[in-house]
């Protein structure tokens, strides 16, 4: 029995060793509901959208109505044997994998949606969603996933990914083009005893993600949309406010070969955000 079980995890740790000679493909998703607009049976759309794509690691949010059981089912049909939830009630966030999940953290308390930490071979994976409706709330929520973060040893191979629900300083010019705080003032005056986006009621709350990137993390898709617009004049971030990310720690910044949300027909009608994807080289 021991011998079968050191083959089998030879044989693990040879499939990651090879596959971490090729890119790493790192697909973050909000499904809107689990996916609640593909009625087939086992999501089998959904499943065929993401083989076309090819991730290693895909990080969920809002897997409504999965448990454990479903989630590495839905996972093990697109070719990924290993999958985590965070919880089995509410709006959870997911993580699933090609390659073997370790040291797992599933953190709900003090949060909306919960998020996940973890390992796979080398890299460090948070999985979040934050809270959709209070800009303070949001604020706390980020602050203990950072501080968990520092807590860790590892400060390298770092990804923090999900639907942040908050916009960037980055973003600046292009949310005040486009008229953003007005559209939360309106959202806010329909729905007051729910929605409060906007610091001091007037503001575009940055304070989110400028904590993330004052803990010296890289916004993967800005640094790549940057280097695009050098290279061909033309921004691969066309939506005016975004709220997905994948964030990197500094030490993955030059292994970055692409970072975009996927527009296609599939995700123009399945859910209300739009997938982003990065791809690193060894």
């Amino acid at each position: 029995m021991k011998r079968n079980i050191s083959i089998t995890l030879l044989f693990l740790f040879t499939a990651f060793t090879a596959g971490a000679q090729d890119t790493l493909r790192v697909l973050s998703y909000n499904i809107l509901e689990g996916m609640v607009k593909d009625t087939t049976r086992g999501k089998q759309v959904f499943t065929d959208w993401v083989k076309t794509h090819r991730p290693d690691v895909v990080a969920l949010q809002e897997c409504n109505g999965f448990t454990q059981k479903t989630l590495e089912e839905l996972a093990l049909s697109y070719g990924h044997p290993y999958a985590v939830i965070v919880k089995e009630n509410g709006y959870p966030t997911g993580l699933t994998s090609r390659y073997p999940i370790a040291a797992i953290q599933k953190i709900n308390e003090n949060m909306t949606h919960g998020f996940i930490m973890a390992k796979i071979g080398k890299f460090n994976i948070v999985v979040l969603h934050l809270n959709p409706h209070k800009h303070k709330k949001r604020r706390a929520e980020i602050a203990q996933i950072l501080a968990n973060i520092e807590l860790q040893s590892d400060k390298k191979n770092w990804f923090i990914m999900g639907d942040f629900n908050s916009v960037s300083p980055l973003d600046k010019e292009r949310l005040e083009r486009s008229g953003y705080v007005d559209k939360q003032k309106a959202a806010m005056a329909k729905r007051p005893a729910v929605l409060d986006n906007l610091a001091n009621g007037t503001e575009i709350d940055y304070q989110v993600q400028q904590s993330i990137l004052t803990a010296g993390f890289i916004d993967a898709g800005k640094l790549y949309d940057e280097k695009e617009k050098a290279r061909t004049g033309k921004s691969v971030i066309t939506s005016d406010s975004r709220i997905d990310y994948i964030y990197v720690s500094s030490d993955l910044k030059k292994k970055i070969l692409r970072c975009a949300f996927i527009y296609d027909p599939f995700t123009a009608v399945h859910s209300d955000h739009r997938p982003i994807i990065t791809e690193l080289k060894p």
